[in-house]
């Protein structure tokens, strides 16, 4: 599938763009037969965003994106996105909000426009950097069709070398947001029925080994603010930090289970072991992270539970 904005209205519709689609062997096969077809030249060289199926992300990226590095036709800062149920709604139907074709997936993605800490922005250099470096994997945003706008996050995949293994929800990729350093202003909802939003946030990661086997220690710090509460104004600081840890520290666990039975380094935490692991046991890092003791330890901080207003005492 391929979806190219056009200059005006042509065919009566209000339509903005034109979508076409190609089978081949190879991708570039395919775009070949475009060619043959079309009656303008095929420039990729402004391409903004590549969607890959799931059922073929399981099956492994590379024999369908390695044509991106060796004929470098596409920008390498083009953004990633796995979909799930099919192509065909996601090119076909318009942008609802207006944006020339293209431009919409940008600012989906990107912190200036909708991006938020559960949408995980992936380029294509950096795919191929998770690829090739064997000390780190990818994590891709995974979108599904919705029926009001064109697409949703579902949640972010992680894979092993070119093939997708696992999928993590929207909620537990903010540890990932965290541990990376990738964290932006988001807001969080507690058990409590509480909304704070997460300020910044800090993550200190001590490495060791011991007996052969990697030790990691992840103390993360959260400054948060209070944005609504179903509590009303009886609101304590120290209860809801602790809710906050508990939360957070669970879902910390859960992500570090899976990507560990999955043998998938997502953080990149292989990188901080290069002084420590020789070269040449490098490519073994993802069997030496699947045995790693994992500790992820939060401190949170509400600075402020905003304006609160309270009733005037009856005389």
């Amino acid at each position: 599938w391929m979806r190219f904005p056009l200059p005006q209205s042509q065919d009566g519709a209000h339509k903005d763009f034109f979508v076409i689609k190609q089978e081949g062997s190879t991708v570039i096969e395919a775009i070949d037969q475009l060619r043959l077809r079309l009656p303008k030249s095929l420039d990729m060289s402004q391409n903004q965003s590549i969607f890959l199926d799931q059922a073929l992300a399981k099956k492994g990226f590379m024999p369908y994106l390695e044509f991106t590095i060796r004929d470098r036709t596409v920008p390498l800062d083009s953004l990633i996105a796995i979909t799930t149920g099919g192509m065909k709604s996601i090119f076909e139907r318009p942008n609802p909000t207006g944006e020339l074709s293209g431009i919409y997936t940008k600012l989906f993605f990107e912190r200036y426009g909708g991006g938020t800490s559960q949408k995980n922005v992936v380029s294509l250099w950096e795919i191929f950097r998770g690829y090739y470096d064997p000390l780190e994997d990818c994590l891709v945003p995974v979108l599904v069709t919705d029926s009001e706008t064109i697409f949703r996050v579902a949640g972010n995949a992680f894979f092993k070398n070119d093939a997708m293994v696992g999928m993590i929800s929207p909620e537990e990729t903010l540890i990932y947001e965290i541990v990376t350093g990738k964290m932006s202003p988001f807001e969080i909802e507690t058990a409590d029925k509480m909304n704070l939003k997460i300020l910044n946030s800090s993550a200190d990661i001590d490495t060791d080994m011991r007996s052969g086997k990697p030790v990691i220690r992840i103390h993360a710090k959260l400054s948060m603010t209070l944005m609504d509460s179903a509590r009303g104004i009886d609101i304590k600081a120290e209860h809801l930090e602790a809710s906050i840890n508990r939360l957070i520290e669970q879902r910390a666990a859960a992500v570090f289970r899976m990507t560990q039975a999955q043998e998938s380094d997502i953080f990149g935490l292989g990188n901080r072991f290069r002084g420590k692991v020789p070269p040449s046991q490098y490519d073994r890092w993802s069997k030496l992270y699947s045995k790693a003791t994992l500790e992820f330890k939060l401190d949170s901080e509400l600075r402020n539970t905003g304006l609160q207003l309270r009733r005037r005492p009856f005389i």
